[in-house]
């Protein structure tokens, strides 16, 4: 009995594993470096690594940037609330975010959208 449940259990681990391979979705893909994608908001980059600001899930939705300088792989939050935790509102509905190094007190946005090079306190 034993043996007729080991090809059923390496069956669901396989599942489950494929289930969390296509979690993710990649967004976009550059040969760019990873700092063109928009500009550094420092408030934004010090309520992240406070985990105040951030993608709501991290991993699902990247941009891979694979070129010879810059290359990196950032998580992707909408101003619109897809994909982001903004307990404090900081968010902009016409920005896109990255985050590099999300989970870390060296956490970084990139806000993608933003008209001018303001940070998210107007300065």
């Amino acid at each position: 009995m034993p043996r007729r449940r080991l090809p059923l259990l390496l069956c669901c681990a396989c599942v489950l594993a494929a289930g969390e391979a296509a979690a993710h979705q990649v967004v976009l893909t550059s040969k760019s470096p990873y700092w063109e994608v928009g500009v550094r908001d420092d408030s934004l980059s010090r309520a992240c690594s406070l985990n105040q600001f951030g993608p709501q899930h991290p991993g699902d939705l990247v941009a891979h940037f694979t070129g010879p300088q810059g290359g990196a792989v950032l998580d992707i939050a909408k101003g619109t609330g897809v994909n982001l935790r903004d307990p404090n509102h900081l968010a902009r509905p016409a920005e896109d975010y990255f985050f590099r190094n999300v989970g870390t007190t060296s956490c970084e946005v990139l806000v993608g959208g933003r008209k001018g090079v303001k940070d998210a306190t107007g300065h």
